[in-house]
């Protein structure tokens, strides 16, 4: 079996906010949902309709710039991603990246909330 991501949740204070500010990032519609328990969440889609992650908040969950690090895809450019989020209301916590071996590049911003999230393009 290969690992690969099946699910992630981005902890938010203001889901609203943070919506805005992914929807503004990343160029894209997130879909609002709620789960059995009223839990309003944001939920991001791959290309194929199929959900992937979401933004949520709660008691339980805490914006944070340590713990564990999400690298979402920034599509064919990164730096087109990097761009949007100082708009957006986020700061960049580390420029573009080349990685070694032809994998790509890599950055993280801090978001709306808090959260530092990285990214990952192949240019």
């Amino acid at each position: 079996m290969q690992t690969q991501v099946n699910w992630f949740e981005i902890a938010t204070k203001d889901l609203q906010r943070a919506t805005r500010f992914y929807e503004s990032v990343f160029a894209t519609t997130l879909r609002q949902e709620t789960i059995s328990e009223g839990m309003p969440m944001a939920i991001f889609m791959r290309d194929d309709g199929q959900s992937c992650g979401c933004l949520t908040g709660g008691d339980w969950i805490e914006p944070s710039t340590q713990g564990t690090l999400v690298y979402l895809d920034a599509g064919p450019s990164i730096q087109a991603v990097l761009d949007r989020v100082e708009a957006a209301g986020g700061k960049i916590a580390m420029d573009r990246t080349e990685l070694p071996r032809d994998i790509g590049y890599i950055a993280h911003f801090i978001d709306s909330e808090g959260n530092r999230v990285a990214l990952h393009a192949m240019n």
